[in-house]
């Protein structure tokens, strides 16, 4: 549906037509199973933050279900996305940051580094010390626990994953979200947050009276809507930082402008 939308706008089409356009279309594939790989093994596998309470065999939903969806979710997040960033990219004008705004992103970029290893290291010893608290089975998928969850430590890991990756585009010559924020431009982040909002109806108010997947251990738990914690609608947008920039860094000809 999004694709069809993007396409009546005159948005393009993350759909392949062309030679460039099928690898785009691939990269898009390995982000995708990068990225939710990454979400389900740190939030669902690890913290149980969320569990699949239909699916009790791990080698089915390891080799069917998980890339299936996978492919299909990063789908949806990057299409909405991309529709969005497109049509709004034309507010923006092009040109070189000042000398300026070049000392600050390479002294934020140097810091993102720092403060990514830092974050990992703490966020690593965090989740061995719940695991073998908890005696957490990973591959347990169905598996419901009653634990209580520091929230803050999934969520400067995931933050930390970002920074490196935004590290290792700057390494490579490539755009980086940090450089649009310092100079100014603000539609990634923009189309970041609508495109959750769309991304969060379509997703997960559809999986509301099914419950295909269900949240648990949340911080607040009780104040939810539609069975989804709000701190997990308040999270939501950071799916896009790895993402896209794992689009970013595995994007060899630059044709997806991401940022």
């Amino acid at each position: 549906m999004g694709d069809w939308v993007s396409r009546k706008l005159q948005e393009g089409s993350i759909l392949p037509r062309k030679k460039t356009q099928l690898v785009n279309f691939r990269e898009l594939v390995i982000a995708s199973l990068i990225m939710n790989f990454i979400s389900d093994s740190t939030g669902s596998w690890l913290l149980k933050l969320w569990y699949f309470p239909l699916f009790q065999n791990p080698l089915i939903y390891l080799m069917i279900i998980a890339p299936m969806g996978y492919i299909l979710f990063g789908f949806i997040l990057y299409v909405f996305y991309r529709l969005f960033k497109h049509h709004w990219d034309y507010k923006v004008k092009k040109g070189r940051m000042k000398k300026k705004h070049k000392k600050i992103f390479h002294f934020l970029i140097h810091l993102q580094l720092v403060a990514g290893i830092f974050g990992i290291f703490h966020s690593v010893r965090y989740y061995l010390s719940f695991i073998s608290t908890n005696n957490i089975i990973w591959y347990a998928f169905d598996q419901n626990i009653t634990a209580t969850v520091r929230i803050e430590f999934f969520i400067l890991l995931w933050l930390s994953l970002f920074w490196i990756f935004e590290y290792l585009s700057f390494l490579l010559k490539k755009e980086t979200l940090t450089r649009d924020l310092i100079r100014g431009n603000f539609i990634p982040l923009i189309s970041i947050i609508v495109s959750s909002i769309v991304c969060i109806i379509l997703v997960e108010f559809a999986n509301a009276p099914f419950q295909i997947w269900i949240f648990t251990n949340w911080p607040f738990q009780e104040i939810s809507l539609f069975k989804i914690p709000v701190v997990a609608y308040l999270l939501w947008p950071t799916q896009y930082l790895l993402l896209l920039s794992i689009i970013r860094l595995i994007d060899k000809n630059n044709s997806e402008n991401v940022w």
